[in-house]
């Protein structure tokens, strides 16, 4: 299989192509798509540790947008923004941050975006606990996973220990709603997180579930965030930009929500 390809494997086909022999004969370019595995499964998880397998969609019948998009991401390479993942058209709107303020106001304007569309208090919540995670990494994990911030920083200010101010650190924020899904992105300019990360925090993320979240280091809050979303997406440019994009299915009421995100997908560029 020569480069370019991508695979995808449902849960019987991947027991059947035995999934490391496959792995082998994709080699270094070809991507698979795990479908049918669930983030609630360790054993997919630490599959998802294999190079070429970066995608995993655990609901029964995967969403056609989703596959296409993803399948667009992989053969272009064109891989940031949410408006991928939004109907044709729909408007977006970002705001940039550099300062305590400058977050608490954003988180208001998603608020009051999510409200306006109709979602529920749940999901507004989600939405914005959400959101203000992702900023707390931009602005404080992704500066000291790069030597040029102090990692206790984050811890201290969400301890109320020291005042909320400049970090030197800014974040992009952009929000919108196709009246399908809400999406919020956040966008740093340090591209510090990999895939190895990501991985260890969901296993963390998984040990702690049911007691309080970690307050530090650059486990994004994940607990919260991977049990509030419907689909979890990660761009990143090694060393020069990171993008988390989070989708909120809006049609789900509680009792048909899942408590874990259904879909990971991280994206590097190459």
């Amino acid at each position: 299989m020569g480069p370019g390809v991508i695979l995808f494997v449902d849960r019987e086909m991947s027991a059947a192509a035995q999934l490391p022999r496959l792995l082998q004969i994709m080699g270094e370019e070809g991507r698979i798509v795990i479908l049918g595995d669930s983030l609630e499964d360790l054993a997919s998880v630490e599959l998802l540790r294999h190079r070429p397998l970066d995608h995993l969609i655990s609901e029964g019948t995967p969403d056609e947008i989703e596959l296409v998009v993803t399948t667009g991401k992989l053969l272009s390479g064109d891989i940031f923004g949410l408006e991928k993942y939004m109907s044709w058209g729909t408007a977006v709107t970002q705001v940039e941050i550099s300062t305590y303020e400058d977050k608490r106001a954003a988180l208001l304007e998603v608020s009051r975006a999510a409200e306006a569309v109709g979602a529920r208090r749940q999901v507004i919540n989600k939405i914005e606990g959400t959101t203000d995670e992702l900023l707390m990494n931009a602005l404080y994990d992704a500066p000291a996973a790069r030597g040029e911030g102090n990692p206790q920083f984050r811890r201290a200010v969400l301890s109320g220990n020291v005042p909320l101010d400049r970090t030197g650190a800014t974040a992009l924020v952009r929000w919108a709603c196709d009246g399908r899904h809400f999406a919020v992105s956040v966008l740093d300019r340090y591209g510090a997180l990999d895939k190895g990360t990501i991985l260890d925090s969901v296993l963390r993320a998984r040990s702690e579930r049911g007691r309080p979240r970690d307050k530090g280091g650059a486990g994004l809050g994940l607990y919260f965030i991977l049990s509030s979303v419907t689909r979890f997406i990660v761009n990143i440019e090694p060393e020069a930009r990171t993008e988390v994009v989070c989708l909120f299915d809006l049609r789900e009421r509680g009792r048909d929500a899942e408590s874990w995100a259904r879909s990971l997908h991280i994206f590097t560029t190459r």
